[in-house]
C-alpha cells in the first residue's frame, strides 16, 4: 500500500528591522522587533526572524545581537507565548557607502566581522555599488563571497567578554525595557493600542523616518569610539541615568574634538562611513 508523507513546512516571518538604516539606536530597533514579533505571535505565526542594522562599532554591534534573541523571548514568555521560534538577521551597514570599490569591501567586511562574532542567524549583504546605483548581479556575488569569506574565517572564534560590551548589553536592555514598558503601559496591556499609542506620544520614535506618525523628535550621534546614542532623546521614555549617559557619551565626544555637541555632529556622521571614516571627526 502507499504510503503518505507528511512534510513540514515552517512559515517564517521576518519584519525589517534596521527601519531608516541611518543611526538607528540598537534599543529602537529592538523595541520595534518585539513588538513586532508579539503581534505576529498573537496572529499565529511560529517562526519569526528579527532584524537589527549595523551601527559600525563592534562592541555595540554584538551586544546588540547578542541582546536581540533575549529580549525578544523575554516578551514572548511574558505573553504566554513559548512555542515561538526567534531567529535573527543582520543587516549590513544602509546608510552611504564609499564610492570606491576597495573602501566599500572594507564597509562589507566589517559587517560580516559583526555578523560572525555576534552570532547572527542570517545576514544581508550589501554591494560595492551601494554609492553608485543597482547594483549588478555580478556586484552582488562578489558581495556574498566577500562576506563569507569573513564568516569562515571567523567560525569558532568568539568576541571576548569584557566590561565594555556587558556594559554595552546592560545600556541596550535597560533602554528597550523602558521603552516598552512605557508602551504597553499606553495601550492598558494592549501593545497593538500601545504601539500606536507610543508613536503618537513620541514614546517610540525612529530618526529620520519620513511616516507623518513618527515625532521625529530624537537625534542620534556617534560618540568617540563610533557607538550610536543620543544627542536629543525626545520623548523618549529614558531615566535620568540613561540620559546622563548619553550626555556624557557625547560630552566626552565633543572635548576631544574641541567643539559643542551639536547637529553638525549628526550631519558629519552621516556621511563619515562613505568618506572612509566611522566617527565625522572635523577636518
Amino acid at each position: 500500500t502507499d504510503q503518505a508523507v507528511q512534510i513540514r513546512v515552517t512559515i517564517n516571518r521576518e519584519p525589517f528591522g534596521p527601519l531608516t538604516g541611518t543611526l538607528v539606536a540598537p534599543s529602537i530597533s529592538h523595541s520595534v522587533a518585539v513588538i513586532e514579533a508579539i503581534l505576529a505571535a498573537k496572529q499565529g505565526v511560529k517562526n519569526i526572524t528579527v532584524g537589527y542594522g549595523q551601527c559600525g562599532n563592534l562592541t555595540q554591534d554584538v551586544a546588540a545581537l547578542q541582546t536581540l534573541p533575549v529580549i525578544v523571548e523575554e516578551y514572548l514568555r511574558a505573553e504566554n507565548l513559548t512555542d515561538v521560534e526567534v531567529t535573527s538577521v543582520f543587516h549590513q551597514w544602509m546608510g552611504g557607502f564609499p564610492a570606491d570599490e576597495a573602501r566599500a569591501y572594507g564597509v562589507i567586511s566589517l559587517g560580516a566581522a559583526a555578523a560572525a562574532l555576534g552570532r547572527a542567524t542570517k545576514v544581508i549583504v550589501k554591494t560595492t555599488h551601494e554609492a553608485l546605483g543597482i547594483p549588478t548581479k555580478e556586484a552582488n556575488a562578489q558581495g556574498v563571497r566577500a562576506t563569507k569569506q569573513v564568516l569562515s574565517m571567523l567560525r569558532g572564534q568568539e568576541y571576548p567578554e569584557n566590561p565594555l560590551l556587558a556594559e554595552e548589553r546592560e545600556i541596550i536592555l535597560t533602554e528597550t525595557r523602558q521603552i516598552l514598558s512605557k508602551t504597553l503601559e499606553l495601550g492598558d496591556g494592549d501593545w497593538a493600542q500601545g504601539a500606536v499609542r507610543a508613536f503618537a506620544a513620541g514614546v517610540i520614535d525612529v530618526p529620520f523616518a519620513p511616516s507623518i506618525y513618527n515625532g521625529g523628535r530624537t537625534m542620534p550621534a556617534r560618540d568617540n569610539e563610533g557607538a550610536v546614542r543620543f544627542l536629543a532623546w525626545g520623548n523618549l521614555p529614558f531615566s535620568k541615568e540613561i540620559q546622563n549617559f548619553h550626555r556624557d557619551k557625547l560630552a566626552e565626544r565633543g572635548k576631544a574634538e574641541r567643539r559643542t555637541p551639536s547637529f553638525q555632529m549628526v550631519i558629519d556622521d552621516i556621511y563619515a562611513i562613505g568618506q572612509g571614516r566611522l566617527v565625522g571627526r572635523p577636518r
